[in-house]
């Protein structure tokens, strides 16, 4: 029998790695059961836009099925997410005339949270709910025994916790109970298995610590409706960092939800970082209440980068979707910290969450810029299937699309106008501050003009939407193309700005702060020579970020030509050429 087990990633991005199909791969290879069953993967290419046609995705799974069939399968697994439901949806179809005799399944957080709905739309012949690993494995054993061609052996599945078959034409399907939750400790290691190569994507991994979470926040489905956390074993862990740090892993992020949640245990682990791999790149989603100095000291100690999960400022927004005490002041405190200790951190606001206005979540940005993140992800709430929010969506008034990503397009407290100025917002603050990498100037630059930050982007977004086919939309911000794009942009829309407040005064040294972090952070991030012509000293000129009207009335100008360039001790140097 041979098995292809299929995924397809979000995006392009070294967090877009497939180990929840390499977790149920290595399952299957482990089980004495399946000695000898021939197993094989294939992964589809991300979507070409953010938000992709039907007619798009359609084509993505007619390419991911003709992949698929090439490789003979008499039984397919496809990894489902609320990203690439409808082409996994489309390549299960395609497959039906591609793979007739194949039976055909899914798993993942779509058919844990909707499967019958699932099986239907993709015309599988199962779906497995819940944790993939033991349902997957009986599954399979229980095909391969039956003797017959797969797809003519799909009843013997029945009564196999996790397994959720087709309804009965006419039949109401009955509620099917996820897996139950496998004994962490009892899990194949992907890694440690050879399932997953450390080094088969330049060095960029996915890392698992545990399964679970122990909060429900009401628009997530990571609990899958337990709030409970199953830690693998330590000694699974070491064994983990030992094979990245002799492997050459570059960059790992850790996947669970709250690296945090046990203090004790996350303390334990980054100490094993820093005696194992400390030369790894880290990124750890955490919560900044739970942070204490140990684990900010530990953090500063390593190259790591932390995502932290605001979403809103304001405290009954927050408890409405189950994340209660929540203290503007404690926050900031938490943050201040890791700034002081030189960690990097970015924040997630989401707009559309119940009780959020337009008006409220203008100063949710504005609370968030006011911290000084490095980057701020700024999203639209997800009405994902499964989450208590999704049930009590005609309760609170949401609005949101059936199709997949489930995204909202209005609630009670933000209409749709509002909701499309909050996504133009969203849209600024990412162009502007996160691909921008405005973070070290850009407090310092609207301090003369008296704009609150959310005031700012509103005029940034406005002004973008008018240059209809303009800079505001050429290159990415990840590109140096993209980046010496942006910084045009910024100073172009800063100079219009400070001419009308009568600030001229301040742009030369304000062209200089931009344009001098601006080929600071190329030199870091991508490698690059900038050559400047400055207004002022460059090393004095770096001193405007902390105010730009002290700055200019005490500086005296000096023109002068540098260069910014990458450094092997220091990162980046600012040299006369």
């Amino acid at each position: 029998m041979r098995l292809v087990i299929a995924s397809s990633p979000a995006c392009e991005s070294p967090d877009a790695f497939p180990l929840g199909a390499l977790c149920v791969g290595a399952a299957i290879a482990a089980s004495p059961a399946l000695a000898g069953l021939e197993l094989l993967f294939v992964e589809g290419g991300p979507p070409e836009s953010a938000r992709p046609s039907a007619e798009e995705e359609e084509g993505a799974g007619t390419i991911l099925a003709s992949r698929i069939a090439a490789k003979s399968p008499d039984l397919v697994g496809l990894s489902v997410f609320s990203w690439n439901r409808s082409s996994m949806s489309a390549a299960a179809r395609a497959l039906r005339a591609s793979a007739p005799g194949a039976a055909i399944f899914a798993g993942g957080p779509e058919a844990t949270a909707d499967p019958q709905s699932l099986i239907e739309e993709a015309d599988l012949d199962f779906a497995i709910a819940g944790e993939g690993e033991a349902a997957a494995v009986a599954a399979v054993a229980a095909l391969r025994l039956s003797g017959a061609a797969a797809r003519s052996s799909v009843s013997a599945l029945e009564g196999i916790p996790g397994i959720v078959l087709p309804a009965r034409r006419g039949a109401i399907a009955a509620a099917s109970a996820p897996s139950a939750a496998a004994d962490a400790s009892a899990l194949v290691s992907p890694w440690l298995s050879g399932m997953a190569d450390p080094r088969s994507r330049g060095g960029d991994i996915l890392w698992e610590l545990a399964r679970g979470c122990p909060f429900r926040c009401a628009y997530c489905y990571e609990s899958k409706g337990e709030s409970s956390m199953r830690p693998f074993p330590m000694e699974r862990i070491e064994a983990e960092l030992e094979l990245f740090a002799r492997s050459g892993v570059r960059y790992a992020f850790v996947l669970d939800p709250t690296f945090n949640a046990d203090k004790a245990r996350a303390a334990a682990i980054l100490d094993l970082i820093i005696q194992k791999a400390p030369h790894i790149r880290w990124k750890f989603e955490v919560r900044a209440e739970l942070l204490d100095r140990g684990l900010v000291r530990r953090f500063a100690s390593l190259d790591s980068s932390l995502q932290i999960g605001l979403q809103s400022a304001h405290r009954d927004t927050l408890e409405t979707v189950n994340r209660p005490g929540f203290d503007r002041r404690s926050f900031a405190r938490a943050i201040s910290s890791l700034s002081e200790s030189g960690v990097t951190y970015g924040l997630d606001l989401i707009y559309g969450l119940p009780g959020d206005g337009l008006g409220r979540f203008e100063e949710s940005i504005d609370f968030a810029l006011g911290l000084e993140p490095n980057h701020l992800d700024v999203f639209p709430l997800a009405l994902l299937p499964g989450t208590l929010l999704a049930e009590r969506a005609q309760e609170l008034g949401i609005e949101a699309d059936p199709r997949p990503p489930y995204l909202v397009r209005s609630t009670r407290q933000m209409p749709r106008r509002d909701f499309e100025a909050a996504a133009a917002l969203a849209e600024a603050c990412d162009r502007f501050y996160s691909g921008g990498r405005a973070v070290a100037w850009f407090k310092a630059v609207l301090e003369p003009l008296r704009m609150r930050p959310s005031a700012f982007l509103g005029a940034f977004a406005r002004r973008a939407k008018g240059a209809a086919g303009g800079a505001a939309r050429g290159g990415g911000a990840g590109s140096v193309g993209g980046t010496r794009a942006i910084e045009a942009e910024q100073l172009g829309f800063l100079g219009r700005l400070y001419s009308e407040a009568r600030l001229e005064r301040l742009l030369p040294a304000l062209r200089d702060l931009v344009r001098l972090h601006g080929a600071w952070g190329r030199a870091l991030a991508e490698g690059e020579e900038t050559e400047l012509d400055l207004a002022y000293d460059p090393e004095e000129a770096l001193g405007a970020a902390l105010s730009l009207e002290a700055f200019v009335r005490a500086a005296r100008p000096a023109p002068s030509r540098v260069r910014v360039a990458p450094d092997e001790y220091e990162g980046a140097v600012i040299a006369r050429p």
